[in-house]
């Protein structure tokens, strides 16, 4: 089970969480998605082209925790979690890199 950590309440407070783990990804944002309020899936959508498996192995470890206790947890968050992260882990070309640092949970909600 990941240690457990606030999670963040709000899409903007995500926003914020992911600026704080990946701070070259807050100097490359662009915006939101589109033009509606932000939702944990506009977030983690929007997130979908950084390059995860060219992070350090603290960001990695940083964003498993977050993304294992937002699965652990449920609701939204979580459902954002597996939908926009952990189920295209591959296609991202990043399951290698970011697997050993989710939860059991977490690394059954990606594809193989």
């Amino acid at each position: 089970m990941p240690k457990e950590i606030p999670l963040p309440q709000s899409p903007e407070e995500l926003l914020e969480r992911l600026f704080t783990i990946f701070p070259q990804y807050r100097e490359r944002y662009n915006g939101p998605i589109h033009d509606d309020e932000p939702t944990f899936h506009s977030v983690l959508i929007g997130f979908g082209w950084f390059p995860l498996a060219t992070c350090s192995e603290a960001e990695l470890r940083d964003f498993g925790t977050l993304a294992s206790a937002a699965v652990e947890h449920g609701g939204a968050l979580g459902n954002a979690f597996e939908t926009c992260v952990l189920e295209h882990l591959h296609q991202r070309r990043a399951e290698r890199a970011l697997r050993p640092f989710l939860s059991r949970t977490a690394r059954e909600r990606t594809k193989a």
